[in-house]
């Protein structure tokens, strides 16, 4: 049973940072509470570009939110509907409940979710700062 749980949260750390739009994901690690992870970045045509600097390591202590599957779904719709930037979602709650569809209290929950989670950066062994999503 472990193994499908630590498997079940891997996926869902693996949908929520794809809204950073990531092209690389490698797990470094598994213990009960946390997955440590390295994504990276397609290249963006700047100068200097090289694929081994741009890598963030992550940890993720698990959040076993309520409605993370929902939460999820709704990361998944703002990608596909591509209004994100960096962080941001760049519509409001309003017209996002909306395009949506769902009933109020299913999307107050699931969106109270996503934005509930938090996925650290770690730096030089140090969690410095973290990925979240915002309006």
């Amino acid at each position: 049973m472990k193994n499908f749980v630590s498997t079940k949260f891997v996926s869902c750390l693996f949908r929520f940072v794809l809204l950073f739009k990531i092209n690389r994901f490698t797990i470094l690690g598994i213990a009960d509470k946390t997955i440590k992870a390295r994504i990276g970045w397609a290249d963006d045509g700047s100068l200097g570009y090289h694929e081994d600097e741009e890598v963030q390591d992550i940890e993720w202590d698990i959040q076993d939110l309520d409605y993370l599957e929902d939460a999820l779904i709704l990361a998944e719709f703002i990608l596909d509907n591509k209004i994100i930037q960096g962080d941001k979602i760049t519509i409001t709650p309003d017209e996002f409940k909306k395009k949506l569809g769902w009933e109020k209290s299913r999307y107050d929950s699931a969106l109270k979710a996503l934005l509930d989670i938090r996925v650290d950066m770690v730096d030089e062994g140090k969690r410095t700062d973290h990925f979240f999503v915002h309006f």
